[in-house]
C-alpha cells in the first residue's frame, strides 16, 4: 500500500469519526468500566466487593422510559473514575420525574467491578 493510499484511508477515518462526534452519535454508556483503559472501577483490592460512591455532576439527560439518567460528573475518587459524561440505570425508588437536564446534583452510586446503579439523587448546593 502506498503512502498516498494510507493517507487517504486515515483522512477518511478521521472524517467519519468527526462526523459521528458532530452528529452527537457517540456517548458513554453504562458499560462495565473494566473494558475501558484506565477505568477499572476498582478501589484497591476490593474489586469484587459491592461499593458505594458519592459524586457531583450536572444532569445531561433523563430517560424515564428506561429509568436511566446521564450525568456530566466530576471525578469520583472512591472508584478511581475521572470526570466524564455517562449514563447510569437508577433504582426504581429514584423519582426521575423530579430530575431535570441542566441541574447540578449530588448522587450516590452502588455496584461492583465497574458496573454501577444510581441509588439517590439530590440537588447540589
Amino acid at each position: 500500500m502506498s503512502d498516498l493510499d494510507r493517507s487517504n484511508r486515515k483522512g477518511a477515518l478521521a472524517a467519519s469519526v468527526a462526523a459521528l462526534l458532530l452528529a452527537g452519535g457517540v456517548q458513554a454508556q453504562a458499560a462495565p468500566m473494566d473494558d475501558m483503559p484506565g477505568m477499572s472501577g476498582k478501589a484497591g483490592a476490593e474489586s469484587g466487593k459491592q461499593q458505594t460512591a458519592s459524586a457531583t455532576g450536572t444532569v445531561a439527560a433523563v430517560n424515564a422510559s428506561q429509568h436511566k439518567v446521564t450525568f456530566d460528573h466530576e471525578p469520583i475518587p472512591a472508584i478511581n473514575w475521572p470526570a466524564m459524561h455517562m449514563e447510569f440505570p437508577a433504582i426504581s425508588s429514584v423519582d426521575l420525574s423530579k430530575v431535570k437536564p441542566g441541574e447540578k446534583v449530588k448522587f450516590t452510586l452502588s455496584g461492583s467491578k465497574g458496573s454501577y446503579t444510581v441509588q439517590s439523587i439530590t440537588p447540589a448546593p
